[in-house]
């Protein structure tokens, strides 16, 4: 009877582990590219719904927010925002804005990248956008990424 009780406990506890939301979780990938250009490195972030996904290689940088649902519409699809790191002083951000998508412009990505590498965390802010992220999984990287993406001066 008590062996019953006990594998019926782990089946509910698997059930509801199952049945939970899903863990937010950080990946980076190093690629080669084929090309012969050099490595790259992407990072992503995924948590129900939302993704932030940077991605460089050889001085050159990109980083799009997902928020999982539609970003208000606004002349020319720019909007200033600001991004602070380690609870630092904020620094300005541009986005280009799409329905349920927004990404750096190229002038901020690089420094935005810069800053965030060996960080702890960054807090990014734009029209109906507040958000922190714990970037500590990405310090485990730092070296190399600034490496990939010419970030050292």
């Amino acid at each position: 009877m008590p062996l019953r009780r006990l594998l019926t406990g782990l089946v509910v506890v698997a059930a509801a582990l199952a049945s939970g939301p899903s863990r937010a979780e950080w990946r980076v990938r190093e690629l080669q590219e084929s090309s012969g250009s050099g490595p790259s490195i992407e990072i992503s972030y995924r948590s129900s719904g939302e993704r932030l996904t940077l991605l460089c290689s050889a001085g050159a940088a990109f980083v799009s927010f997902s928020p999982g649902y539609r970003l208000p519409e606004v002349p020319d699809g720019l909007f200033e925002g600001s991004y602070s790191v380690d609870n630092g002083p904020p620094k300005p951000i541009r986005w280009r804005v799409t329905r349920n998508s927004a990404f750096v412009t190229a002038r901020f990505a690089t420094l935005f990248l810069a800053d965030i590498a060996g960080a702890a965390q960054v807090f990014i802010k734009f029209p109906a956008v507040e958000q922190t992220y714990d970037v500590t999984p990405i310090s485990r990287h730092a070296r190399r990424l600034k490496s990939i993406c010419l970030l050292d001066p």
